[in-house]
């Protein structure tokens, strides 16, 4: 689609976007802004027919991603690099592992989809996400991958996090399991 219809469908799913965006922040939906901003503008896709957004525009959106993360990082987050950066580089390395094992037991049962590498890689939705439409590596099987670990980390996480021993603090002996962890013998 080219011209003036393109535009519009542009503009209405701009539109559609923003009103999934808002509808999810309203729900409480993990990921509220990016999950509902993509179902609202799938919904218009699905309905009008697609269009693709301009390059330019693709680049700036890119950008303010981009942007927007690099503002997360303060100096008093780099202050506190130095106690994190060996747990934080382990957890990277561990869970990339994970997400190559992921890929290849995938592959090998020949159920890998477009972009596996990235649907199964530790990350941001946001970033992965527009990593696999920057690639042109199935940018929606990615984002599908990343929305479903979301949601599962959002509902199983704060259970499994009960099963977990306390964490240990410097000079003090580990906490004691909660009385519903321990199994009488």
């Amino acid at each position: 689609m080219r011209g003036a219809g393109a535009l519009v469908v542009l503009l209405i799913s701009l539109a559609a976007a923003v009103a999934g965006a808002l509808l999810a922040i309203w729900l409480r939906l993990p990921g509220g802004m990016i999950v509902g901003g993509m179902l609202g503008t799938a919904a218009s896709s699905v309905t009008l027919g697609g269009t693709s957004v301009p390059a330019p525009l693709r680049t700036a959106i890119f950008v303010g991603v981009g942007m927007t993360i690099g503002m997360l990082v303060t100096r008093e987050m780099l202050a506190t690099l130095r106690s994190a950066i060996l747990p934080a580089i382990l957890s990277a390395v561990l869970l990339i592992a994970a997400g190559i094992l992921v890929t290849l037991v995938l592959r090998l049962l020949d159920l890998a989809p477009a972009g596996d590498t990235l649907a199964t890689s530790p990350g941001a939705l946001s970033v992965l996400g527009a990593a696999a439409l920057d690639h042109g590596v199935g940018a929606p099987i990615v984002v599908l991958f990343h929305i479903l670990r979301i949601v599962l980390i959002l509902l199983t996480l704060p259970l499994l996090v009960r099963l977990l021993p306390e964490p240990r603090q410097a000079g003090r002996p580990p906490a004691p399991l909660p009385r519903e962890a321990v199994v009488d013998e």
